[in-house]
C-alpha cells in the first residue's frame, strides 16, 4: 500500500513542475531548459535552511520561493533579446552552472555527498514520515500550485501570454508589455517549481545535485508535450500518464535476465505510439473564448481634433553606412486618409517603425498632439494613442478572431496579477464588457459571424478585416496601415475600403502605406512621396499623378 501512496505522491510533485513548465513552454513560448535548475534551488533551499540551520516552516518554504522566483526573473532577461535556440542556450547553461554549484560548495550543499537528515514536516502533532501520512499534503500542494497556474493560464494575462507566443512584435503592437510579461511568468513558473522542490526535500528527507540535471527538464518537457503544450489539464495528465506508466509495467512478467531494459523498450514505444497517434497531446490546447457571450456595444467613436494629430519632423534612421530615411517630414491630420506611397525600398516601413517606436531616429522628432515620443516604447506608443499594422498581418493564428480583438484591449485588470489572484470578481466582471466590446468592433468590421473562428481558419480579405479590428481595439485614434489592402481581389476591396472610410469619419488618424494606386485615389486625400529615404513630394492624389517627374519615375 505505501508503495501505491509513494506513487501518488511523485504524481502530486510532478503535477506542480509540469503545470509551471507548460506555463513557460506552451503558454508563452519561452523553450527554458532550466526548469530542474529552479526545482534544484528549491529544494536545496529548503534543506540548508530547514536542515542546516533549523529554520521552522514556513521559512524555509518563502525564502525558497523568493530565492527561485529572482532567479527566474534574472534568466528572464536573456530572454528579452533572444529566443528560439539561443534561449535554449542559456538557461541549458544556467541548468549547468547551478548543478556545478550544487556539486562544487561542499560547505554549504554537501557536495556530491548531498545533504540527509532533512526534518519531517509536522502538522498539528503528527509527523508526515510515511507516504500515507505525506500524501495529504502533497495532494493539497497541488491543487493549490495548479489552481495558481491555471488562474493565469486562463485570465486575460494568459491570453497575452499565448499572443506573445505566437509573436513578440504584434504583442507591442496591441500596448502590451512583453519586458513584464516575460519577468512575470518566470518568477510564477520558478516559484511554484521551488514549491515542488520545498515538498520533495521533505518528503525524501536527503537532496543530491544527481536529482536535478536536465535529463529531469527533459522528463518534465515529455509531460508537457503528450499531456499537451498549452493546456495545464493536459500537464496534469501527462504527470499521471509518465510517472505512474513505468511503475505499471512492473507489474508485466518477463526473464527477470531481460525484464529491466524490455520494460524501457516497451515504455518508450508506448509514448511513440501516444505521439503518433495524438501528435498535440493528450489534451489539446483549445480556444477559450468562442464559448462566451455577451451583448455587442457600440465601437468607441474617436472624437475630431484640430491640427496635426501625428507629425514627424527632420526624421532620420541610418543603419551602419546605409541611409534608410533622411530628412523626412510627416504631418498626418485627423479626421482623413494620408497616402505614403513610393518604389521598393524606398523607406515607408522604416518611417513606420520610427513613427511608432519599433526604430528610435537617429534625428529628428516624432510628436503626437504636441507630445513628443522620443524614447517610449512601442507598447507605451500604443498607449498614448498610436498604433500601427504590419506587412505580413502577424495575426495570432493559433486564437480565435474574438480572442485576437480581446488580446488588444488597453487596461484590462486581468493583465494585472494583483487582480489576477486577489480580485477575479473584478477580471471576471470586466471580462464580460470586454466581451460586448470585442463583438461591437467585430460586427464593425463584418466578421461577427467569425467570431469563434481560429484566425487560421479566415480567407485573405478577412485576415485584412482582422487587422483593422485588432488595431480599433487598441483604442488608439491615430492608426497607421502597412499595405492594408495589397493582394486584395476587386470584390474584396468593395468590401474592406468602405472600413476604412467609416474609420477616417469617425476622426480618427489614418495612413496607410499602399502600391495600389487606384486604392491612393478613391481613399487618400492626401499622399507623401517618399524615394530613397527622402519626401520628394506631398499633395492630393491628382496632384502627384500629374507630376511628370513623378508621373516618370512611378506611375508609369
Amino acid at each position: 500500500m505505501d508503495y501505491l501512496l509513494h506513487i501518488f505522491v511523485m504524481v502530486s510533485i510532478y503535477i506542480i513542475l509540469a503545470s509551471s513548465f507548460n506555463l513557460l513552454i506552451g503558454y508563452a513560448g519561452l523553450f527554458a531548459l532550466s526548469h530542474a535548475a529552479f526545482f534544484g534551488v528549491g529544494a536545496y533551499a529548503t534543506a540548508i535552511l530547514a536542515g542546516t540551520y533549523g529554520l521552522p516552516f514556513p521559512l524555509p518554504l518563502l525564502i525558497g520561493i523568493l530565492a527561485t522566483a529572482s532567479l527566474g526573473m534574472i534568466i528572464a532577461l536573456p530572454a528579452l533579446r533572444i529566443g528560439g535556440d539561443y534561449l535554449v542556450i542559456v538557461t541549458l547553461a544556467l541548468q549547468v552552472i547551478v548543478t556545478t554549484v550544487l556539486i562544487n560548495w561542499t560547505s554549504l550543499t554537501g557536495g556530491t555527498d548531498g545533504i540527509r537528515g532533512i526534518p519531517r514536516l509536522e502538522f498539528f502533532g503528527t509527523v508526515l514520515n510515511s507516504p500515507g501520512k505525506f500524501l495529504p499534503l502533497a495532494l493539497v500542494t497541488a491543487v493549490i500550485c495548479f489552481a495558481i497556474a491555471w488562474r493565469l493560464g486562463a485570465s486575460p494575462f494568459g491570453r497575452a501570454l499565448k499572443a506573445m507566443r505566437e509573436n513578440e512584435a504584434a504583442v507591442q503592437a496591441v500596448g502590451k508589455n512583453v519586458v513584464a510579461m516575460k519577468l512575470m511568468v518566470f518568477a510564477i513558473a520558478s516559484a511554484l517549481a521551488a514549491v515542488a522542490g520545498w515538498l520533495y526535500a521533505h518528503y525524501f528527507t536527503f537532496v543530491s545535485a544527481e536529482g536535478f540535471t536536465v535529463e529531469l527538464t527533459i522528463y518534465m518537457l515529455a509531460m508537457v508535450i503528450i499531456g499537451g503544450t498549452g493546456n495545464l489539464f493536459g500537464s496534469l495528465v501527462g504527470a499521471i500518464v509518465l510517472v505512474a506508466l513505468p511503475e505499471m509495467l512492473k507489474f508485466v512478467d518477463m526473464p527477470p535476465d531481460i525484464a529491466d531494459k524490455a520494460r524501457n523498450m516497451l515504455y518508450g514505444l508506448l509514448l511513440i505510439v501516444m505521439l503518433r497517434l495524438r501528435p498535440q497531446g493528450l489534451l489539446p490546447e483549445s480556444a477559450s473564448a468562442s464559448s462566451l457571450h455577451a451583448p455587442p456595444e457600440r465601437p468607441p467613436v474617436a472624437t475630431q481634433a484640430a491640427g496635426a494629430a501625428l507629425e514627424g519632423k527632420g526624421l532620420a534612421k541610418r543603419f551602419g553606412g546605409i541611409v534608410a530615411v533622411r530628412d523626412f517630414d510627416i504631418s498626418i491630420p485627423p479626421g482623413r486618409i494620408t497616402g505614403l506611397i513610393g518604389p521598393n525600398g524606398a523607406g515607408k516601413t522604416t518611417a513606420f517603425n520610427l513613427l511608432t517606436g519599433f526604430l528610435q531616429p537617429n534625428e529628428g522628432e516624432v510628436t503626437y498632439r504636441d507630445r513628443s515620443l522620443r524614447g517610449l516604447k512601442p507598447h507605451q506608443i500604443v498607449r498614448t494613442g498610436v498604433a500601427r499594422s504590419f506587412q505580413d498581418l502577424k495575426l495570432f493564428t493559433g486564437m480565435t478572431v474574438l480572442e485576437n480583438v480581446l488580446v488588444a484591449l488597453p487596461n484590462q485588470r486581468g493583465d494585472n496579477l494583483w487582480y489576477v489572484y486577489f480580485m477575479p470578481w473584478k477580471v471576471r466582471a470586466e471580462e464580460r464588457e470586454n466581451l460586448g466590446r470585442a463583438m461591437s468592433i467585430l460586427e464593425f468590421v463584418g466578421l461577427g459571424e467569425r467570431a469563434g473562428d481560429l484566425a487560421s481558419d479566415l480567407s485573405y480579405a478577412e485576415e485584412k478585416l482582422l487587422v483593422v479590428a485588432r488595431l480599433l481595439a487598441t483604442g488608439a485614434e491615430a492608426l497607421l496601415f502597412d499595405e492594408p489592402l495589397s493582394g486584395l481581389a476587386p470584390n474584396a476591396l468593395a468590401k474592406v475600403m468602405p472600413v476604412f472610410r467609416r474609420l477616417a469619419e469617425s476622426g480618427r488618424t489614418l495612413c496607410i502605406i499602399e502600391h495600389n494606386l487606384d486604392v491612393i485615389r478613391e481613399l487618400c486625400s492626401q499622399v507623401v512621396f517618399l524615394d530613397e529615404g527622402r519626401k520628394l513630394a506631398e499633395g492630393t492624389p491628382d496632384e502627384l499623378m500629374h507630376d511628370p517627374e513623378l508621373s516618370e519615375r512611378y506611375f508609369k
